[in-house]
């Protein structure tokens, strides 16, 4: 390999890093999938990009709705339907964009310049290039790929709290439909025992404090009814806002009772139930990515400050002799470099520090 092909060789991986920054069709939602897929209902899908495959969605979800919706029912139409979901996911395909936009290189800008004096014109040609974004683009391209995978842990983070709070809400749901049952039959026992009493004490079988004492009971449950109504109906509007149904689809049935509970387990106990939490939970694996690229971008805080702006620029200048028409051009080169006068990157350096520090008291917090 030639001397010249050794110095053009930085230079070309930076162009070929920079050709290979591309956006995700399915904005990550495969990736995504990847963390959840074992941790959700089986046939959980996230919803799609394509808006042509809506209506096959809308059939599906239909049909779920025909019949009574249990909890994983109840998780798979809140993965498909749910706007606040699907605005997080929305987050992240736009922060893979901003990833393939920070790794593509600037333009570079060609200057052009025509100069008329009394004995020649010159005409001026420059081409220039951010020097600092491509000898940097490696390291950039390693910092953006952590930071988008810190972003699709979160987002599978809050796949996975989504699924669980839509189970719990199907959980209180249910419940608070059983409760009402219950205290329904309560009401009607109630008024039964009230419609005795007052028969009772016509025939003069009853004294007025015993008859009393059933209205009491009668109305007692009437109160507790109306209470159960309202806890029913608000843990349904709530089932339904995370499933993101409103309108005809929001009257959906739900079963008549909780499933029975699952066989207990012994509990795990010993060191390995926090280090598995650790391992496994992905929120902190997203807080530990963070801080990963808070410390390797720390070292370059400092220097980003004092040469980020450093440029090449490429000149080529013809003038000619507007008596003779004699061309005489001008070639070179210049290289633009930053005077730390003022700034000498110690705020930056101070900042980064701080930064570091806070990502590294985030992740304990969490853990």
């Amino acid at each position: 390999m030639t001397r010249r092909a050794l110095r053009l060789s930085p230079v070309l991986a930076a162009v070929v890093l920079a050709g290979c920054a591309s956006v995700a069709p399915d904005g990550l939602r495969s990736a995504v999938d990847r963390h959840t897929a074992s941790r959700l209902p089986a046939d959980s899908q996230l919803p799609s990009t394509d808006s042509r495959a809506q209506p096959t969605t809308e059939a599906q979800i239909a049909q779920w709705l025909s019949q009574p919706v249990d909890a994983d029912t109840a998780v798979r139409i809140a993965l498909l339907r749910s706007p606040s979901l699907q605005a997080q996911l929305a987050q992240l395909a736009r922060q893979d964009a901003q990833r393939a936009q920070a790794l593509t290189l600037f333009n570079p800008t060609l200057t052009l310049g025509r100069f008329v004096n009394g004995h020649e014109h010159e005409i001026e040609r420059q081409l220039s290039l951010n020097l600092v974004q491509l000898i940097t683009l490696p390291w950039r391209s390693r910092w953006q790929g952590w930071q988008l995978e810190q972003a699709t842990l979160t987002a599978a983070q809050q796949v996975l709290l989504h699924a669980a709070d839509t189970r719990r809400a199907w959980l209180r749901a249910v419940a608070a439909q059983q409760s009402l049952q219950a205290a329904e039959r309560m009401h009607e026992a109630a008024a039964a025992g009230g419609e005795l009493a007052r028969r009772m004490a016509l025939v003069g079988n009853f004294s007025k404090l015993e008859q009393a004492q059933e209205l009491r009971v009668q109305h007692d449950a009437a109160a507790q009814l109306a209470r159960a109504r309202l806890n029913a109906t608000l843990e349904r509007e709530q089932l339904a806002r995370l499933m993101g149904l409103w309108g005809p689809q929001a009257d959906f049935a739900l079963p008549d009772s909780l499933p029975p509970l699952p066989k207990a387990e012994a509990l795990h106990t010993g060191t390995d139930a926090e280090a598995t939490a650790l391992r496994e939970r992905l929120d902190v694996r997203a807080l530990r990515r963070e801080l990963d690229t808070t410390a390797d971008r720390h070292g370059f805080a400092r220097v980003g400050a004092l040469f980020g702006d450093i440029g090449a620029s490429y000149s080529r200048n013809t003038t000619t002799d507007r008596a003779t028409r004699h061309d005489e051009v001008t070639r070179g080169w210049e290289l633009e470099l930053p005077l730390p006068l003022f700034d000498w990157g110690g705020v930056a350096a101070a900042g980064a520090r701080a930064q570091l520090q806070h990502s590294s008291a985030q992740l304990r917090h969490a853990a």
